[in-house]
């Protein structure tokens, strides 16, 4: 019999509501695979184990006298330690906040339990959600390499089969870049349309939260419980993919946009249109898009009176990136101002003419841990330049994007396929239709 961790949430909901699979059971399958895995994984910071065994215990009883509340009636999720919840230490891992435990819910895990899902604990990030490692949390696909971030213990997790479901934020790419790397799905929806209070922010214009689980429809049930309203997918064959017309604008790796490439074939094949479009090199977003998530960044920190009264509880990563906004001038500033705005008008051209522009989402598979710790003469270090390059953009144009699995490289590391678009509707029909077709959603890594 298939361990009941290792299901999806479309698998279990329907044996929860048959009486099959109890959420009790469930959860109890989670915590077993938590116990085996975390000590290697280490993708929660904090585990609320025996509050999960009594939220399950309490939702099996409700389930018999009065049926599941929706399809995530016993549904065990992760939840990002930026993400308040009651009673539960919220400290964006960092020792800067050490101590401080929330008095309520955020409004998205109370959507949550509203609708019956069971709150396993806080997943690790990057300290304040500023960089892409996510340490300790390892890649359960080779433990030896990072998960990405900043949303790496909640990605890590899920690739785990620690939990069926989870809750991201993104800012330049914190829910995309370890969905990609750890070969999960993950959608970054638009600002604004799932609430971020109760969340501790990076650079407020820019920060968006979304969902992540194994596959796209899984991701759906879990955006209209965020959100708070069922939308109709648009007709999917109807939709029209962009693709650059020079796919060297992305630097990708030659495996990652051959996997890319296949997708686009496979979605062709089932009558989509595709065109190409012609975009500026993505590496000349790098500086122009830092300048404001680092100066927002930096007033966040100032005006919550973080920094620099705690400066010496900071990593070593975080507090050179807020010096270094410090040091930045308002010429330079300035300077980068009409570049980013031409970029802008580039990359939203895509949208005169087609629905989904479509890239891979990462230039690269997950980097080792050694890799992720070399440094150049830039003021971060170059995987964080490498993994957010292709996600950023899409954060400074308030787009919604979403990443899947697409296929995997010569070393057996996940690719994910990044599909960008002007509504979440449009790119979760796409992704359905794309998870129909193929399996790479389906594959777990060898634990």
């Amino acid at each position: 019999m298939t361990d009941p961790a290792d299901l999806d949430i479309a698998q279990t909901t329907q044996a929860i509501a048959s009486g099959e699979l109890s959420p009790a059971e469930l959860t109890a399958a989670c915590l077993r695979r938590i116990e085996q895995l975390e000590p290697t994984i280490q993708a929660f910071v904090t585990l609320d184990g025996e509050g999960a065994r009594e939220q399950a215990r309490r939702l099996t009883e409700e389930l018999s006298r009065s049926g599941p509340r929706s399809p995530l009636h016993g549904i065990p999720v992760g939840i990002k330690d930026l993400v308040d919840v009651e009673g539960l230490p919220t400290t964006a891992s960092s020792r800067v906040l050490e101590g401080n435990v929330a008095s309520t819910d955020a409004p998205v895990v109370a959507g949550l339990r509203a609708a019956g899902a069971v709150i396993l604990g806080k997943t690790n990030t990057q300290e304040f959600a500023y960089g892409v490692v996510s340490a300790p949390t390892r890649n359960p696909w080779d433990v030896n390499r990072i998960p990405g971030g900043s949303s790496g213990g909640t990605a890590a997790a899920l690739a785990a089969g620690m939990m069926l479901g989870g809750i991201g934020t993104d800012t330049a790419g914190s829910i995309r870049i370890p969905a990609s790397l750890c070969g999960i799905s993950g959608l970054k929806p638009r600002p604004d349309l799932v609430p971020v209070d109760g969340i501790i922010p990076l650079a407020p214009s820019l920060d968006a939260c979304g969902p992540m689980a194994r596959t796209v429809a899984d991701l759906r049930v879990l955006f209209e419980t965020l959100d708070g309203e069922l939308r109709r997918g648009p007709d999917v064959r109807g939709l029209r993919l962009a693709v650059p017309g020079n796919p060297e604008v992305a630097g990708a790796t030659p495996e990652a946009q051959n996997a890319v490439d296949a997708a686009v074939a496979v979605l062709v094949d089932e009558g989509l249109s595709r065109s190409e479009v012609d975009l500026e090199p993505f590496s000349e977003w790098d500086r122009p898009r830092s300048m404001p998530l680092m100066l927002e960044a930096l007033e966040v920190h100032r005006s919550r009176g973080w920094y620099p009264q705690r400066a010496d509880r900071y990593t070593e990563e975080t507090l050179g990136s807020l010096r270094f906004a410090e040091r930045l001038t308002d010429e330079k500033v300035e300077t980068t101002r009409a570049p980013l705005a031409g970029l802008v008008e580039n990359l939203m051209g895509v949208f005169e003419d087609a629905d989904v522009l479509v890239l891979p989402t990462t230039q690269v598979t997950a980097p080792t841990v050694s890799e992720s710790s070399a440094r150049d003469d830039g003021h971060r270090t170059p995987v964080v330049r490498n993994l957010t390059r292709l996600c950023g953009p899409v954060n400074v144009c308030r787009l919604a994007a979403m990443s899947i699995p697409c296929g995997f490289d010569k070393s057996g590391l996940p690719i994910g396929l990044h599909l960008i678009g002007q509504n979440e509707s449009s790119l979760l029909a796409l992704g359905e239709l794309y998870q129909l077709l193929t399996d790479w959603h389906t594959r777990r890594p060898k634990l």
